[in-house]
């Protein structure tokens, strides 16, 4: 048993007892003899008064003795514990090991200041309370943990640390937080070690995957400040995603922005959504979300030019902002070239097999289809370069020039798309002995019927997503004559795009090194079907362009999270490129293995790549050099998983942690005295002592 004092410095108080006991030798009156005659009955009452005050006396004196020890005692704040006196005393030197959650989460407003704010601010109360002497370290609790600061002794330094520390952008990651604090704790100099934990308790930044994989932490008490007790309103709306796709229709360019918003409130809300591009609001709507649910809304706009589009969603307006807007970019589909190998060249234009191709991939007289065809006979074809197409279409081609199929080996390899359409013309024999490298498929015989049609298991093909229902209805309608049957090669690898009603596969696909092979297994003209002449076969033909060419691989259509590292493939190693963050700074992008490659993607937003000149030579650059040019655009948006309002309850941190004892407060200073004592306080009951005395004594001098 121990009685043990948060403040000794309070007890040299107990001095000012010798205030009164002097105050009452310097006034106590001397009794004086006076003789009066004939007055002696009021002589005897006098005696009788002197002696029955005395003793009053007296014990105001021991009352207001022990009142003013009492009350030093109090603000010594003692209290008594039942084990060792020096686990208890706060007066010598400790390490303490402070984990600070910096996740976006942290940002959420309370009224003038942020959760982050506030655990700073609360930082800096502990700290008070910390005896001269301790040593302190810090680590952040955002992903990936981190130890921002390891072991130091100046308390200012370490006060001015935590207070100019901002919160990231990233996911919690308590699991590595403990342990980077573990690795810490190993390390002190004191024996006595502390580990404070300021978070938010969000769900999500508790995996149990991580905890599992930590070895075991050291038994030390572990004081957890929950900020989320500070919040008025939890986290109600965010921003799931955003998604752009171009559509052509007739003449005019359409771009569509797909974005999903997700309610975490425990009721229903009529949500504001905004559209803004390059930081003016352009269109804006309002959409009800049930509680937990997350709804999609299409916003249409018109492509006025080729330009990139920046932009982002906005929705609602709640306590977390972070995850309220969500960025995106888009570059507009630029020219792509696709060389058109007519296996089949008629004397008449629209006997040629090409004839409907070439029409469906530009249909006008100029290019606006942002697609330029070049037709070309087979006899040609080894004077094309083929490197100066992105797509290369073998309609109906029966055998290629001798050894060519190892520059369209080399061609697909490379990154190139490769589109096969059947007919009359194909010699099976020759696509399965000379072409295996190419196609996962050999081809059996030609199945010709009265009549099959197109059937789509699944619509949510990237070349499918953007036909309507109505259009699809009108694509099953459409009568098949004939096709050619296939089976698969050993350990070839394919997927089946579309079917024919009689299940055998219309389209399927592969991928083979960096580019793409799609197979037609029907003919990419009338003689086989009526495709051709249906208004759907030109947008069809154009998004499966499209698609071979992986999107044209446009930069834009990369959406990263925070922290997650930008890699392009580039076709000049020896160029050299820096990014525009969303803060304005510059910074020079690494290359290494043909892969551009930046990680500097802290911040969410529009990041911009450009080409720097030939003649520049600085490996660091803080601004763009004369002659620099924009390629392309990428965007860094949050994790959602991060705005999940879920708060982990003090039963599961403790299933985490089974061996280590817990304590979670709210975060006041006093909770931290209270929890860092661990024995009974005894300041109260001394207080309250205190009062009774006073009571007292005044009591008996109204009596008196």
């Amino acid at each position: 048993m121990n009685l043990n004092f948060s403040s000794p410095f309070f007890l040299f108080g107990l001095l000012g007892i010798s205030i009164p006991i002097l105050i009452h030798l310097l006034t106590r009156r001397q009794q004086k003899h006076v003789r009066f005659s004939a007055v002696y009955l009021l002589f005897q009452s006098q005696k009788r008064s002197i002696k029955k005050s005395n003793p009053n006396r007296l014990l105001l004196l021991l009352l207001r003795c022990l009142g003013i020890a009492l009350f030093s005692l109090a603000l010594a704040n003692p209290f008594f514990s039942l084990g060792d006196s020096e686990a208890f005393r706060n007066d010598s030197p400790a390490s303490y090991v402070f984990i600070l959650d910096d996740s976006f989460s942290m940002r959420s407003q309370v009224k003038e200041k942020t959760l982050f704010e506030s655990a700073t601010q609360f930082s800096s109360k502990l700290l008070t309370q910390i005896p001269e002497g301790s040593e302190f370290s810090l680590v952040l609790a955002s992903y990936p943990a981190r130890i921002d600061q390891d072991w130091m002794t100046q308390k200012r330094s370490f006060e001015k640390l935590t207070q100019n520390t901002q919160p990231s952008f990233q996911t919690t990651d308590m699991g590595h937080a403990l342990e980077k604090a573990a690795t810490l704790l190993k390390s002190s100099s004191n024996n006595e070690k502390n580990l404070i934990v300021l978070t938010d308790l969000d769900k999500n930044g508790w995996d149990k995957e991580v905890f599992s994989e930590i070895e075991n932490l050291p038994n030390i008490p572990l004081k957890v400040f929950d900020f989320s007790t500070l919040s008025i309103k939890n986290n109600q709306i965010s921003v799931e995603s955003v998604q752009s796709q171009q559509e052509f229709l007739a003449r005019s360019r359409i771009l569509k922005i797909t974005t999903k918003i997700t309610n975490h409130s425990q009721g229903g809300q009529r949500v504001p959504i905004s559209l803004i591009l390059d930081k003016k609001t352009k269109k804006e709507t309002l959409i009800d979300i049930q509680a937990g649910q997350t709804v999609s809304k299409e916003f249409s706009i018109p492509l006025r030019n080729e330009e990139t589009i920046l932009g982002e969603i906005k929705a609602g307006n709640d306590a977390l902002p972070t995850d309220d807007k969500r960025f995106f970019s888009h570059l507009p589909n630029q020219n792509i070239k696709v060389l058109v190998v007519d296996g089949d060249p008629g004397t008449i234009s629209h006997q040629s097999e090409s004839f409907y191709l070439e029409r469906a991939l530009n249909p006008f007289s100029v290019s606006v289809s942002h697609i330029d065809p070049t037709v070309s006979t087979l006899a040609e074809l080894p004077l094309r370069k083929l490197s100066d197409f992105s797509v290369v279409i073998l309609a109906n081609v029966r055998e290629l020039p001798v050894d060519y199929e190892l520059e369209l080996e080399n061609y697909v390899l490379s990154g190139g798309a490769l589109i096969f359409g059947m007919g009359d013309q194909i010699n099976p024999r020759y696509y399965n002995e000379k072409l295996g490298n190419l196609l996962p498929v050999t081809f059996e015989a030609v199945k010709s019927f009265d009549e099959t049609h197109l059937l789509f298991k699944s619509t949510e093909h990237p070349v499918m997503r953007a036909f309507s229902a109505k259009a699809i209805e009108d694509m099953k309608e459409i009568p098949f004559h004939s096709f050619f049957t296939i089976q698969a090669r050993d350990k070839k690898t394919f997927k089946v795009a579309n079917w024919f009603t009689n299940e055998n596969p219309a389209v399927i696909e592969t991928d083979s090194g960096k580019g793409k092979i799609i197979l037609f297994l029907s003919s990419l003209d009338r003689q086989w079907n009526d495709f051709p002449i249906q208004p759907t076969f030109l947008p069809w033909i154009q998004r499966w362009t499209q698609y071979a060419t992986r999107g044209l691989e446009n930069i834009s259509h990369q959406d990263l999270l925070v922290g997650e590292t930008f890699q392009q493939n580039i076709d000049r190693p020896d160029a050299k490129w820096a990014v525009q963050t969303p803060g304005g700074n510059i910074h020079s992008a690494l290359t290494e293995k043909g892969m551009m490659k930046f990680n500097k993607t802290q911040l969410p937003g529009i990041y911009t790549i450009f080409e720097l000149p030939n003649e520049s030579t600085q490996e660091a650059i803080n601004k763009l050099p004369i002659g620099s040019q924009p390629i392309g655009t990428f965007t860094i948006n949050v994790d959602t998983k991060e705005s999940s309002p879920k708060k982990i309850s003090e039963d599961d941190i403790n299933t985490l942690l089974p061996d280590i004892k817990i304590t979670i407060n709210k975060p006041e200073p006093s909770a931290y005295q209270a929890a860092s004592t661990e024995g009974m306080l005894l300041a109260t009951p001394l207080l309250l002592l205190v009062a009774g005395i006073l009571f007292l004594e005044g009591w008996m001098i109204r009596r008196e």
